[in-house]
């Protein structure tokens, strides 16, 4: 049988890569994997532009799959029931949708007479069962983890328990994606996955949902065996040899310490290539940073998201003071790694006040990179019920597409133009600050400090608005230039880039 997924992957900030072309997504390399060790044929139509529908059709029509899934985060839900609709005119193929809406949200995704089903939670074994039954033609509307119409009426099965053995998963397969054309073959990034799960409770992420969903299932955060994820990395590096460094995409790769102490030597002695990853400041402690730069860290991603410490314990469920942040921002500069940050704007109950504690914050810890995002309300996070019970959501949230645009909530402790210029003007005020801070005596610091401050609070956010464009290139000029340059030439910028900064690593 033959199964095509489509992977709506558009990016809606173009600016930073303007020749776009999708990244590797591993869960539909790790269902694609399992579908074909089962012995079933799979193709992608991979969507990184706005679809047009005769050519949708037209490609859909050359498959001729027995399944379609989509694989979708609540954002892209609109541009999916658009698609579902295009291949059921295309002839009629049964759908299936998975991923993180369509767990946290089954019903909602099945309310679209487009898809014909969902899978809920962890997906490889479920669409293997399912894909087997379709292809012996036997009755399906019984399979562990998947909803099924049925003349209307929705069959709702249980989830299927957990998979605590990572290892008897197939890795993830790459080559249905035109590899050579994705960000990742682009940027020399290898991506893969330590293992699955997250502890952590954050009210704005889908993960506590996903842990109701498994309560029962034995042990949520799993890590995979040192020696399976070094087999991996060898096995794409020798596919793929131009990638220059190893991307770990868990939410929490240093949580586990005794994993990490197996692993990471192993991988300096056998991989021996510059990584990146994420972690959260409560894992982070001299030993951890040490081993991290010992063999091999260059860039970790830390989750601040505010810079006041009430919303991000009372709002946002995240348990950190500002002192720790601080205090692991500077093990990352004595170590020499660079540490960026994660940052939200509009979140509930959230002041300017507020935005601007956290680019102060950022600046204080001297960030490497700021990843600015403008909240929207997930369904069925915690979160997304506090703005419900509170009457933000503007039209239920239905109209969530990005995290870089228009908010979709209302909110009275902060306009819809102070969020949006909390967004845009984040990093502007971070080099300013920054200036203030580090650049200036004592005196003058903090007079800049107060003038930054007033500026940053005046009622001219819609002035602000309108200037952004001649301010950027007045305080990034140089980031200016190489924004215009990738937009004429964007291979040759990289190229230029990978000389300038060449690694040398041993």
């Amino acid at each position: 049988m033959k199964i095509t997924f489509v992977l709506p992957d558009l990016n809606y900030v173009r600016e930073y890569m303007p020749d776009y072309d999708g990244v590797f997504a591993q869960g539909i390399g790790y269902l694609s994997s399992s579908l074909k060790h089962a012995g079933h044929e799979v193709s992608l139509i991979h969507v990184t532009k706005d679809p047009e529908r005769d050519n949708y059709i037209e490609i859909l029509k050359g498959e001729k799959p027995g399944l379609v899934a989509f694989s979708l985060f609540s954002h892209q839900f609109g541009l999916v029931k658009e698609l579902a609709g295009f291949t059921k005119e295309a002839g009629g193929f049964p759908t299936i949708a998975g991923g993180v809406h369509p767990t946290i949200a089954p019903e909602n995704t099945l309310s679209d007479d487009s898809i014909d089903m969902v899978c809920i939670g962890e997906g490889e074994e479920a669409l293997v069962e399912l894909c087997d039954k379709m292809d012996r033609g036997e009755d399906y509307k019984d399979v562990g983890s998947v909803w099924v119409k049925d003349n209307g009426i929705i069959v709702r099965n249980s989830v299927r328990t957990l998979n605590q053995n990572l290892e008897n998963r197939p890795f993830p397969d790459r080559s249905i994606f035109d590899f050579e054309k994705l960000a990742d073959a682009k940027l020399g990034m290898l991506t893969v996955l330590a293992g699955r799960g997250c502890p952590y409770n954050c009210t704005y992420c889908c993960n506590h949902q996903y842990k109701k969903l498994y309560a029962d299932s034995g042990k949520y955060v799993r890590f995979r065996d040192p020696e399976s994820v070094i087999r991996e990395i060898k096995e794409v590096k020798k596919d793929y040899p131009y990638l220059e460094f190893v991307n770990f995409l868990d939410d929490t790769f240093c949580l586990n310490k005794n994993w990490l102490r197996k692993f990471l030597p192993r991988y300096k002695e056998e991989i021996n290539m510059p990584f990146h990853g994420n972690s959260h400041v409560n894992v982070l402690n001299e030993d951890v940073v040490k081993l991290l730069k010992e063999t091999g860290c260059e860039h970790l991603s830390i989750g601040i998201e505010s810079g006041n410490e009430h919303i991000r314990k009372e709002v946002l469920d995240r348990h950190m003071s500002n002192e720790q942040i601080i205090n692991a921002f500077t093990l990352g500069r004595k170590y020499g790694i660079n540490f960026s940050s994660y940052n939200m704007v509009g979140v509930p109950f959230e002041k300017i006040e507020n935005t601007m504690e956290t680019v102060k914050l950022n600046a204080t810890v001297k960030s490497y990179k700021t990843h600015v995002s403008i909240f929207q309300p997930y369904p069925h996070t915690s979160l997304y019920d506090i703005c419900k019970e509170n009457n933000f959501l503007n039209n239920g949230g239905s109209e969530v597409s990005t995290f870089f645009g228009k908010s979709v909530v209302a909110l009275p402790s902060i306009s819809n133009e102070q969020i949006q210029f909390s967004y845009k003007y984040f990093n502007v005020f971070l080099k300013l600050y920054g200036v203030a801070y580090f650049m200036l005596p004592g005196a003058f610091s903090g007079i800049m400090e107060k003038v930054l401050d007033k500026l940053y609070l005046m009622p001219l956010h819609r002035f602000y608005l309108k200037i952004y464009p001649v301010v950027f290139p007045l305080v990034f000029p140089t980031a200016f230039i190489k924004r215009m340059l990738l937009r004429i030439a964007p291979r040759l910028v990289r190229r230029l880039k990978k000389i300038i900064t060449k690694r040398s690593y041993s």
